[in-house]
């Protein structure tokens, strides 16, 4: 059994935190539910292309998915609040419901732009309540000396699923269609909700159960964060790197794939694939190298890289040099997300830690908004002109950060 086979890798001191089975099941059901995500991204992505055949339309259905982070922070004050394992059932059932939809909607031949658009929404509001439940729960599943190890080992399980989603969704398109690939991401969404009733008696539930209004304990959230500087400059460059680096895996490779490098809908699978594979080399080395010392300085490095490989990226013509490139940036981008998500948590009280993810998550708001603002300026000027803009600003501002924040490179 796949979950025995984690057991006896938690064996290993490398992966430690496995040893815990409730975080095994976790574990195992976000390799499930980020593999249907990035799969749908990916079928999404082209099929838009299909309908509509414009840039802008494809950043408006990939800034869809996404505008729902804005109530991230109110679903982290939710995560401080209710059983974390239902809330993830919840939002696995729903991501099932839309993927079904969105199934019998193209076999039937009903399926119109206004139909993808509205399911990508329902889908950025279940992210928004999975992502920082999914972050938040992870505390409460291993001991304290593990924590490091369990998070890293959550970003190696979402990275892998970068590298299998879209390179099966791409696949799919031509294999069996747009049909046979939505049928088999509500499979893949249907074996993580079995996954996650495997984990009833295996919780130990850490949740606040305060008696303030969700209001006011968002508003503490916010104080807390104003409060702790680590935490506030983390937010702060989450927020940037979202709006100006994040956009190129949902903007702009699928305009890369189809007007740049000819690729077509497998070509641009396989781009979005090398990005994951870049991630998920970069969390097998986070690893591997268990407390990373001197992490402000590796993020400061890895802040600047990630556009950097972008800025190239932009000027490229060939397949074979961009698939490197993008591979480079997926590699900084894991990098840079880890060191975040490992600095926010160890600086983060147990009772705050719903509502601080939740805020991480919210302000991947930027994310839409940068792959609105990107599809608007590839159609004008084209792809190659808005990714070396975008590009450029990031390496700019990580730059301005690093000057106005000098003790950015000193945490550890």
């Amino acid at each position: 059994m796949p979950i025995e086979f984690l057991a006896r890798l938690g064996r290993m001191p490398q992966f430690a935190a496995l040893r815990h089975r409730g975080f095994r099941l976790l574990w195992a059901a976000t390799l499930l539910s980020s593999t249907a995500r990035w799969a749908d991204l990916v079928v999404v992505g082209w099929l838009t292309l299909e309908l509509t055949d414009s840039p802008l339309m494809v950043g408006i259905v990939a800034a869809s998915k996404m505008v729902g982070y804005v109530a991230a922070p109110f679903m982290g004050v939710v995560a401080d609040r209710m059983d974390r394992r239902l809330l993830l059932l919840v939002a696995a059932g729903v991501n099932l419901v839309a993927s079904a939809v969105m199934l019998l909607l193209f076999v039937s031949g009903w399926l119109a732009l206004w139909h993808v658009i509205g399911l990508a929404l329902v889908s950025g509001l279940t992210w928004a309540l999975d992502n920082p439940t999914r972050n938040a729960f992870v505390p409460d599943l291993v001991e304290s000396e593990h924590l490091t190890n369990a998070i890293a080992l959550n970003a190696v399980a979402l990275e892998i699923t970068v590298v299998v989603g879209p390179a099966l969704g791409g696949i799919l398109i031509p294999v069996l269609g747009m049909g046979g690939a939505y049928g088999l991401i509500a499979g893949i969404l249907l074996l993580d909700m079995l996954v996650l009733l495997m984990m009833q008696k295996d919780v130990r539930h850490g949740v606040a159960h305060g008696h303030e209004s969700p209001v006011k304990s968002l508003v503490s959230g916010l104080h807390y964060v104003w409060g702790n500087q680590t935490v506030l400059v983390l937010l702060v460059i989450a927020f940037l790197l979202n709006f100006l680096a994040a956009p190129y895996r949902y903007a702009f490779l699928p305009l890369f794939a189809r007007y740049v490098l000819d690729a077509g809908p497998a070509g641009y699978g396989m781009l979005t694939a090398m990005a994951g594979l870049g991630a998920l080399v970069a969390g097998l080395w986070v690893v591997s190298l268990g407390n990373v010392e001197r992490k402000g300085r590796l993020l400061v490095w890895s802040g600047v890289a990630w556009p950097a490989s972008l800025l190239l990226l932009a000027m490229s013509t060939w397949y074979s040099v961009s698939l490197v490139l993008v591979f480079v940036a997926g590699l900084a981008q894991a990098i840079v997300w880890t060191i975040i998500a490992t600095l926010i948590l160890s600086n983060t009280t147990q009772p705050m830690r719903g509502r601080i993810m939740g805020l991480r998550t919210g302000v991947v708001i930027s994310l839409p908004l940068g792959n609105f603002l990107g599809g608007a300026v590839a159609e004008q000027f084209g792809a190659p002109f808005a990714q070396g803009t975008y590009a450029a600003s990031a390496i700019l501002v990580m730059l301005a950060i690093v000057l106005l924040v000098p003790s950015l490179r000193k945490l550890d």
